[in-house]
């Protein structure tokens, strides 16, 4: 079961930045996932999302379709089972490129691009939605494409990204859109990939937001040491 991060390759482009102060320092919810690849697989995952943007860890509690667990940490996705690790996966840090940290931050509007190397090249406004394009350094043309970004009132609605030949690989839309407390968080979020076998799509849903919540610190600082 793949659960969507929303975090590509440009998280290596990252410059530093200075944090502004925040309101907002965790999110929970509760988390569905729909997957239905090109081969006609489908599948359904249910539970709840736990995460601390200070912890920078990506906690999925899931209850279906079995009781386990997924946590992302800075390099490493443990799948847990019955408190024992079954399966490792490294890949670099996703969580602060992730919907949770970057709502959390104030930086979902624009994907957290402004935190890249990534610039502005072309910004188009059509009726309500402004659309800008973010294009990689000349350096890296050959490696990573452009990124198009649209925004509906204040609000991230939709990420295409493009291959370096132009082809569009991917695009993200969020909808549905709880706002609480000034944070506002998407309700759903659509991923459509293109390859050579056609087209995978995945829905992911939440509800019954939580912030800054005082419980549950320990899946909120879950760690693998604890694990026999």
């Amino acid at each position: 079961m793949r659960i969507l991060h929303h975090v590509f390759f440009f998280v290596f482009l990252v410059v530093p930045f200075a944090l502004p102060a925040q309101q907002f320092f965790r999110i929970r919810a509760d988390v569905s996932v729909k997957t239905k690849l090109s081969s006609g697989e489908q599948s359904l995952t249910m539970g709840k999302i736990y995460y601390d943007r200070n912890e920078k860890k990506i906690v999925y509690d899931l209850s279906f379709p079995e009781s386990s667990m997924l946590l992302t940490t800075d390099t490493v996705t443990y799948r847990i089972v019955d408190e024992q690790i079954v399966q490792r996966n490294f890949n670099p840090s996703m969580a602060e490129f992730s919907v949770f940290h970057l709502a959390l931050s104030s930086h979902l509007p624009e994907f957290g691009l402004k935190r890249t190397q990534y610039t502005i090249t072309e910004v188009v406004k059509e009726g309500e939605m402004v659309i800008t394009t973010w294009t990689p350094p000349s350096k890296l043309a050959d490696d990573l494409g452009k990124i198009l970004i649209s925004v509906i009132d204040k609000k991230l609605f939709g990420v295409v990204f493009f291959s370096p030949d132009g082809d569009v690989i991917r695009k993200q839309f969020y909808e549905n859109y709880v706002e609480q407390e000034g944070l506002a968080f998407p309700g759903r979020i659509i991923e459509i990939s293109f390859s050579e076998e056609g087209e995978n799509y995945q829905v992911m849903s939440f509800k019954n937001l939580v912030l800054d919540e005082l419980e549950n610190n320990d899946l909120y600082t879950f760690s693998v040491d604890r694990l026999r």
